[in-house]
């Protein structure tokens, strides 16, 4: 397949492998979401990708100059690269290993690399009809720092809904970082806030963030992902309201689930749900504002998706 146009291109991904594991370094982060952008939608099966080492190096604005010496054993290494996917089943954790690479090759003096993916990841890369998550190469290429990389995709599949929620564990988990900055004051300082900085200055998107905590300890992190032209929200104060707001329901009801269930569930079952929602509030609260009816709407689709399940 020809190359692609680096920077323009666009890097499709199935959410769950959004949220997997996938221990890459930032060169590795990097030719392989080049090799994904090369990727069409309607390919059913992988072939050859080509990558040339100076569009590699000139699209992520590298100063490496030994990545041709260094191409053999990056080679090597993607060949050893898995991703971990963990999901539910009945109830139950599901682990999923999975070979990132079948074939690599560099053959000196060419100045690029050919790369193959493995046939068990095309449930995840080709043919994605839903819940997948689409971005720019020329927003993920420049990012200099792996956990940023991560972050951004996170925050792009729930770009839609302005609202990603994750627990702290689940973030060191894809993160890689279960074993490292043991007191989360360390992981807000080392990764959250310089993603914060660096995801603002090179992508399209920027994001603020609450931290929720249970006694004093921080259990879950709510980011809110604002597009890059945006002015900086500030927050109304409560004094100042005289109504409560108009809110999108169906976001507001997204944005406290997690991306597995958001996937579990079609988008005839959602608006089937909001439908429903919608008519009991209209009979419980008939002559009361928009704004309150918004809210029992919202609150009876979570009875009703909870009495569902």
């Amino acid at each position: 397949m020809e190359e692609a146009g680096t920077k323009g291109q666009m890097i499709v991904k199935a959410n769950r492998l959004v949220q997997a594991k996938v221990p890459l370094s930032r060169i590795e982060h990097r030719i392989v979401a080049l090799l994904i952008s090369q990727l069409d939608k309607e390919d059913e099966e992988f072939g050859f990708q080509k990558i040339h080492i100076k569009n590699l190096k000139d699209a992520a604005d590298l100063a490496a100059k030994n990545l041709y010496e260094r191409a053999e054993e990056i080679c090597g290494r993607l060949l050893e690269k898995k991703l971990e996917i963990k999901t539910k089943e009945d109830g139950k954790r599901v682990y999923d290993g999975i070979s990132l690479m079948n074939r690599c090759k560099y053959k000196e003096g060419q100045g690029y690399i050919e790369a193959k993916f493995n046939e068990e990841m095309e449930p995840y890369l080709l043919q994605l009809k839903r819940r997948f998550t689409m971005y720019k190469a020329g927003h993920f290429l420049p990012l200099r720092s792996t956990h940023s990389m991560r972050i951004f995709e996170l925050l792009k599949m729930r770009e839609g809904i302005s609202i990603l929620r994750i627990t702290v564990d689940e973030l060191r988990d894809i993160l890689g970082l279960q074993d490292s900055y043991e007191y989360f004051s360390h992981l807000e300082h080392h990764v959250i806030k310089k993603a914060q900085e660096e995801i603002k200055e090179k992508t399209d998107i920027y994001f603020t963030y609450d931290v929720e905590r249970e006694a004093r300890t921080a259990k879950r992190i709510k980011f809110f992902i604002h597009q890059a032209d945006e002015e900086r929200p500030e927050k109304t104060k409560m004094e100042d309201r005289t109504e409560a707001p108009n809110i999108d329901v169906m976001d507001v009801f997204l944005s406290d689930l997690t991306q597995e269930q958001i996937d579990a569930l079609s988008q005839k079952y959602l608006d089937e749900l909001h439908q429903r929602a919608a008519r009991q509030a209209e009979k419980e609260v008939p002559n009361r504002s928009k704004s309150v009816k918004q809210s029992v709407t919202l609150q009876r689709m979570k009875t009703l998706w909870k009495s569902a399940k």
